[in-house]
């Protein structure tokens, strides 16, 4: 069985689930500096708590930042599925 940051970002991101930060540097490219970098000035999305000391990424806002990450702020889909 595969282990979640060894699965293919493309299925990641059909996906409406969380990624974690590695599999989010996988699917964006960024290295762990410039994915930090972009959340400290709003330029990327924060990550959301799971559970007790566990965080992830909502693949459908890692999506949104990945159709224009420019405009991100402004793309951000805050609905809840």
């Amino acid at each position: 069985m595969k282990k979640i940051d060894d699965v293919s970002p493309d299925l990641l991101l059909t996906l409406n689930a969380f990624m974690s930060e590695k599999a989010v540097i996988k699917a964006t490219s960024l290295s762990r500096t410039s994915l930090h970098r972009k959340r400290l000035v709003g330029e990327f999305p924060e990550p959301e708590p799971i559970s007790e000391g566990r965080v992830g990424y909502r693949v459908r806002d890692v999506k949104a930042w990945l159709r224009d990450p420019q405009a991100w702020p402004s793309q951000k889909n805050n609905f809840d599925i």
